[in-house]
C-alpha cells in the first residue's frame, strides 16, 4: 500500500459531497472507527502485490511506525488494510507518519511505490464504526479471535433514511438475545465515509471454514425462528445483500513495539 497525501486530500474533497447517510447516529452508537484502505488487486498481480505489501511492512516496523493496522485478503480479490482511529482528525496522523519515513528513506519508499505500479484496478478510502450496541459477541470467540484464520462477511446495503426503522429492527433484535446464550459473535460495522451508504457489515470470525459454518449451525439452534422473522422485517429495507469470506494477511499487519 501506498498512499500519497495528496491523493488522500482529493477524495477527501470528492468525500465531502457525498452523503453519509446514518453517520452522526453510527458513530453516537459506536467506541471505535476504522480506516481502511480498500483495494482490488489484478488477480495475475497478487504476488507481486503482497511482495511490494512485505516491502512496505517491514519499512514502517523499521522507522518504528506508530499506528498499528490489520490488513485482510477477501475471496474477491480485494485486500483491505485496516487503522484503528479514534476521529477523523486520526486520519492526518497516518499520513503524517507515513511522509516522515518517505522523508528519512525515499529511495527505498520509491522502489516500494515502483513494485506497486500496475498490481491495483482500484481503491477505495473509507471509514468504518463498530456498532457495539448491536453486535453479538461471545466471550469465548472473542478471546480467540487472535487465533483466526477466516473471516465471513455479511454486508447490507439499506434504502437511504431507513435509520429509525432499522434502528427498531436492531432494538428488537437485541432484546430477543437478552437471556440466550451468545454461541457466535458477529459485530457490525456501519459505513460512514467513502462508502456507498448506507451499508452495514456483519462480520464473524472462526479458526477455519469448518469451524465457522458449524458454529453458525449452533447459533441458529439458540437463535430460533424469531431471529429469522426479525430479519424478513429487515430484508425489507436492503437494496443488496453481499456475502464473501477473507483471511488475515499476519505478514502485511503491523503491531508497535511497546516502549520500555
Amino acid at each position: 500500500m501506498k498512499i500519497r497525501i495528496s491523493w488522500v486530500l482529493a477524495a477527501c474533497l470528492v468525500l465531502s459531497f457525498i452523503p453519509l447517510a446514518g453517520k452522526t447516529q453510527a458513530q453516537e452508537k459506536t467506541s471505535q472507527l476504522f480506516f481502511v484502505y480498500d483495494a482490488v488487486v489484478k488477480p495475475s498481480m497478487k504476488a507481486q502485490y503482497f511482495e511490494a505489501g512485505k516491502k512496505f511492512t517491514a519499512l514502517l516496523a523499521k522507522h518504528e511506525f506508530p499506528i498499528a493496522f490489520n490488513t485482510y485478503w477477501t475471496d474477491d480479490n480485494h485486500v483491505m488494510w485496516r487503522f484503528p482511529i479514534e476521529s477523523f482528525a486520526d486520519l492526518d496522523k497516518i499520513f503524517e507518519e507515513m511522509n516522515k519515513i518517505e522523508a528519512k528513506a525515499p529511495d527505498e519508499m520509491k522502489s516500494i511505490e515502483d513494485a506497486y505500479t500496475g498490481t491495483t484496478e482500484s481503491y477505495r478510502l473509507c471509514v468504518y464504526a463498530l456498532d457495539l450496541k448491536h453486535s453479538l459477541i461471545d466471550e469465548v470467540t472473542a478471546a480467540e479471535a487472535a487465533e483466526d484464520n477466516y473471516i465471513f462477511f455479511d454486508i447490507y446495503y439499506f434504502d437511504p433514511d431507513k435509520e429509525a426503522e432499522l434502528q427498531k429492527i436492531f432494538d428488537e433484535m437485541i432484546a430477543l438475545f437478552k437471556g440466550k446464550d451468545i454461541v457466535q459473535s458477529w459485530y457490525f460495522y456501519w459505513g460512514v465515509m467513502g462508502t456507498d451508504n448506507p451499508v452495514l457489515v456483519s462480520a464473524a470470525t472462526a479458526k477455519n471454514a469448518t469451524a465457522f459454518y458449524e458454529e453458525n449451525a449452533a447459533a441458529w439452534k439458540v437463535w430460533g425462528q424469531e431471529v429469522s422473522k426479525i430479519r424478513q422485517k429487515m430484508m425489507k429495507y436492503v437494496i443488496k445483500e453481499e456475502k464473501k469470506t477473507a483471511s488475515p494477511v499476519r505478514d502485511l499487519s503491523y503491531i508497535p513495539k511497546k516502549s520500555e
